[in-house]
Order: structure tokens, then C-alpha cells, then sequence
């Protein structure tokens, strides 16, 4: 008779051990997450239940130890846990991908957001330094995750099963967003020897990939990066006038770190970029974010001499012309916003005089009936559209 079947192993096999690992990683993220959220969630009680003071005497201990935590180096390597997730991030479980972005975040606004958010400023500044010093690798991960190639630490074959994936993709864009809400790090982000690999991949690529939320989500970048949007920080103690200063402080920082980067790099922004994402060779959805974008560069006061700039371009006005025409009602609405600026411009150059001058009879007939049913409820846009048809009305050419 033939030998009996030897008796099944007792050692788990390298798969097992490998599942097993990446199972008790999931668990414990998904602990750490929820630990620093429990303890939010007991500050902000707290913090209410002291008259909005802050306690400055007392650290946060879990969002502390885990900073620490996931920043030190062990004695046998030099790598970091965080750096590593991060870098590593298609390789992870989905849920472990979901937590490791979620701590990553916490880390960098838990002391920007909330009310009690200075009981944690001490965290956010002190990790916001980390990912600074670490920029090259981190940054540039995000960025990577962005077309599923990850970080350095990946490699080709894993690289090749995890291109694609829409949740990495996500993931990474919050958390570049989330590294754009530190002044320093965004001042980095959009130093001339980072557009190429950092900025302009998002405007020539991501913007117009067909997946409607890597798009959607590539512009959400994209705007913050050019207009340097954020939510408001937290109140201080002492005051709505100490709250104004601190805001305004901030948001002149950030505004003037895009509004300094879109003076140095209009052509490559404007002209080659974003006007190229207007074209109708471009989707739907990225046409009409990049309009909405637009409109908010060129009304943002920082950004004056970008706006002369620009609306002082024939062919920026025939681009605007073509998207007032568009058959969607939507771009049409956001085109009026941008070509209402160049109507109203007191100084238009010649040729932009020409062609308004030209085309004025079809205009003030295409104008009358734009939206018209949007007139009743939109006092602002009603106004604005009379104002455009009268100033168009009133054109002449200057005699030579």
C-alpha cells in the first residue's frame, strides 16, 4: 500500500506569517488612530468646560508619544516608521493605508484646527519641522503616489501591481495638502527648483487624468498650491482683534508666497499650463475648476500685476471668448467672471480694445440673454452683467 500523506506542517508558511504581520499592522495603526482621536476629543471637553482657556501647562500625551514614536529611529536602522509607511504606502493594506494618512494629518494640523488647537501647536510645529527636514523623500513620495509609482523603497513589480490605484492617489493629495498648510514646507514646495518635479506634474498630468477624482482632487492641490488657501487657524485667547492679526498675518504669508511664485513663473504657469487645461482638448470638470481657479487668481489683490498681465493678452481674451460661447451653461457662468475683468480694465492695450470693439454688437445680443433667468435671484450677477453691456455699449477706438 502506498505511504500515508505526511502529516500537515505546524509552521506557518511565509504567506501566513507575512498576512499575519500585515493584519497586526492594520490593527495597531487603526488603535493609534483612534487613541488620538479619543484624546481630541476629551481636550475640546475639557477645554470647554474651562471657559475656552487653554491649560498650558499639559501636553497631549498620546499625540506626543506618537510623534516620537513614529520619528525615532531605532539603534539598527536609520529610517523612520512614518517616512516609511508613507514611502511604502501601496504596499500596505487597505485599511493601514487609510490610518497611516489619517495619523500623518493629525500630526501635521491637529495645532491649526479646533478650538483647542494650541494645546497641540507644540505636535503640528514639531512635525511640520520633521516633514521639512525630510522633504526631498516625503514630498517627493507624494507627489510620486500621485501615478502609483510610490517611494524609493518600492519596487518594480509591487510598483507595477499598485499603479492605478485611486485610494493612494487620494490619500497622498490630502496629505500634500496637508504639508501645504505649513508656511515653511509651501514656501519649499513652490521653490523654483521644485516646480518641475513637485508643481507642474499636477497641471500636466493629474489634472486631466480621466478618473473625475483624481482630477477633481489634482485641482483641490493645484488651488491651494496657487492661491495658498487654507482654513482659518483656531482662535487665540484674547480677543477677536488678536484672532484678525493672527489670521491676517498668516494668510498674508501664504499669499504672498503664490503671489511671488505666479509673478516668477507666469509663462510656465499661465501661459503654458493652466491656458492649456482651458483648451477644448481638456475634460469637462478640468476646464471648468481651472476657470473657477483662474477667476480667484486674477480677483485676489496680491496678485495685481498677474492680473494686468493677463488681461492685457489678446489671446487670452479670445480663449475666454471661445469658453463664453461653450455649450455648457456652468463654463459659461465662470468664463463671464474672468471676461467681465477684462471689460472693466481702464487701461486695455489696443488690441484688446480691437477686438472687444469688433465683436461689441454680438457680445452686448449674446450678453442680454446669458442667464437671463439667473437675474431674478442673483442681485450681484445681474449687476455685473448690466454693467459689462454698458461699458461694451460706450467702447470706441481710439482715433491714431
Amino acid at each position: 500500500p502506498p505511504p500515508p500523506p505526511p502529516p500537515p506542517s505546524s509552521s506557518p508558511s511565509p504567506t501566513d506569517i507575512l498576512e499575519t504581520h500585515r493584519q497586526d499592522l492594520t490593527a495597531r495603526l487603526d488603535r493609534i488612530k483612534t487613541l488620538l482621536y479619543e484624546e481630541r476629543s476629551s481636550s475640546s471637553a475639557a477645554y470647554a468646560a474651562r471657559g475656552n482657556c487653554t491649560n498650558y501647562n499639559w501636553i497631549p500625551p498620546v499625540a506626543t508619544s506618537t510623534f516620537q514614536s513614529f520619528v525615532s529611529s531605532s539603534s539598527s536602522t536609520t529610517t523612520h516608521l512614518l517616512s516609511d509607511l508613507v514611502q511604502n504606502l501601496p504596499l500596505l493594506p487597505f485599511e493601514a493605508r487609510k490610518s497611516s494618512a489619517a495619523i500623518f494629518n493629525y500630526l501635521l494640523v491637529c495645532g491649526m484646527d479646533g478650538s483647542d488647537a494650541r494645546q497641540f501647536a507644540g505636535v503640528s510645529t514639531a512635525f511640520g519641522g520633521y516633514v521639512l527636514d525630510r522633504a526631498e523623500i516625503l514630498l517627493g513620495s507624494l507627489v510620486r503616489g500621485h501615478d502609483g509609482r510610490g517611494g524609493p523603497l518600492l519596487s518594480s513589480s509591487s510598483s507595477t501591481a499598485a499603479a492605478g490605484s485611486v485610494d493612494i492617489t487620494l490619500l497622498c493629495g490630502s496629505m500634500l495638502r496637508s504639508c501645504l498648510r505649513h508656511v515653511e514646507i509651501y514656501r519649499w514646495i513652490l521653490a523654483d527648483s521644485q516646480c518641475q518635479r513637485l508643481v507642474y506634474p499636477f497641471l500636466e498630468v493629474f489634472v486631466h487624468d480621466p478618473n473625475f477624482d483624481v482630477s477633481s482632487d489634482a485641482l483641490e492641490t493645484v488651488r491651494v498650491m496657487l492661491t495658498g488657501s487654507a482654513p482659518a487657524l483656531p482662535p487665540p485667547e484674547g480677543g477677536n482683534e488678536l484672532l484678525s492679526a493672527e489670521e491676517e498675518q498668516y494668510r498674508r504669508n501664504v499669499e504672498s508666497i503664490a503671489s511671488e511664485f505666479l509673478a516668477r513663473k507666469y509663462y510656465e504657469v499661465i501661459d503654458e499650463r493652466i491656458n492649456q487645461c482651458l483648451s477644448s482638448e481638456s475634460n469637462y470638470m478640468t476646464r471648468r475648476m481651472t476657470l473657477q481657479l483662474l477667476s480667484t487668481i486674477l480677483l485676489n489683490r496680491s496678485n495685481y500685476n498677474v492680473m494686468i498681465r493677463y488681461i492685457s493678452s489678446s489671446q487670452n481674451l479670445v480663449t475666454i471668448l471661445c469658453l463664453l460661447r461653450d455649450p455648457s451653461p456652468h463654463i459659461t457662468l465662470d468664463a463671464f467672471q474672468v471676461f467681465k475683468i477684462f471689460v472693466a480694465n481702464p487701461a486695455k492695450p489696443p488690441e484688446v480694445i480691437k477686438i472687444l470693439f469688433d465683436n461689441k454688437v454680438k457680445l452686448v445680443k449674446y450678453l442680454e440673454g446669458l442667464h437671463k433667468e439667473r437675474e431674478k435671484s442673483d442681485e450681484q450677477f445681474r449687476d455685473e452683467k448690466g454693467l459689462v453691456i454698458g461699458t461694451l455699449e460706450e467702447l470706441e477706438l481710439e482715433e491714431r
